[in-house]
């Protein structure tokens, strides 16, 4: 027995030497990062930067295999964050964030809700003026749809629109008006409000006064007080009777 005891103390050298060295290939003590690439809409990079507290030159070895806490940790400091996700690539750290973006505000049994970004509905006092209100609409996921399609546009965009009418009539079940705050009026439909509303931004700006931009089935434009006429070209009428 004395004489296998040598053997078996080298087995467990070697074990734990093998051990060690893949903590180092994996901790990889001597690297650091190298660049810092974060996404956001409107937050500061700056202060992602701080919450996540990655800057160039920190350890390789203080990122790897803590990426979800990382991202945990930065969405507890600030209330303006609706998800974070953090990604590590050889020396680059990859910050994704979701910021939260009120989609709008409804009043419901006298009592006044604030829209988020999945369409859910918080109690508050009164609309904060950050997102437009939305009234006629008789079905709650009418509402969330709508606020899935808003939150997704471009910022200048969304807040661009001051209110959004449910308004159905004979020619369109699903008619939605929207009030413009450059003093335009939009006609669009539920169902394809989120994709055609991004024709507004070229369609207002060839308009010589304000307003009204049809959006239901094609792309018009017309003065107010004057009957339609359509003032887009032919690409965009036949794009969309091709959708």
């Amino acid at each position: 027995m004395k004489k296998k005891r040598p053997l078996q103390l080298w087995i467990s050298l070697a074990t734990f030497g093998v051990f060690i060295i893949g903590i180092l290939l994996l901790l990889q003590p001597w690297r650091t990062i190298k660049t810092i690439n974060i996404n956001t809409m409107m937050m500061p990079t700056d202060k992602i930067e701080k919450y996540a507290n990655i800057k160039q030159q920190t350890p390789y070895w203080r990122i790897v295999g803590q990426t979800k806490f990382i991202a945990q940790h930065i969405v507890k400091q600030d209330d303006q964050i609706d998800s974070a996700q953090v990604t590590l690539q050889g020396s680059q750290v990859n910050i994704d964030i979701v910021e939260k973006v009120t989609a709008g505000y409804i009043e419901q049994k006298k009592g006044w809700y604030v829209i988020n970004r999945e369409g859910q509905l918080d109690k508050v006092q009164n609309p904060e003026g950050n997102a437009p209100v939305y009234s006629g609409f008789k079905s709650n996921q009418d509402v969330k749809q709508l606020a899935k399609e808003f939150v997704a546009l471009e910022l200048t965009l969304r807040q661009n629109i001051s209110q959004i009418i449910y308004s159905p009539n004979k020619d369109n079940a699903n008619r939605l008006i929207v009030i413009m705050n450059d003093g335009n009026t939009v006609y669009a439909t539920l169902d394809t409000f989120g994709r055609k509303i991004n024709y507004y931004p070229g369609i207002a700006a060839q308009m010589p006064v304000k307003g009204i931009i049809d959006l239901q089935f094609g792309a018009y434009s017309y003065v107010y007080g004057t009957s339609r006429t359509n003032t887009t070209n032919k690409k965009t009428d036949n794009n969309d009777k091709q959708k």
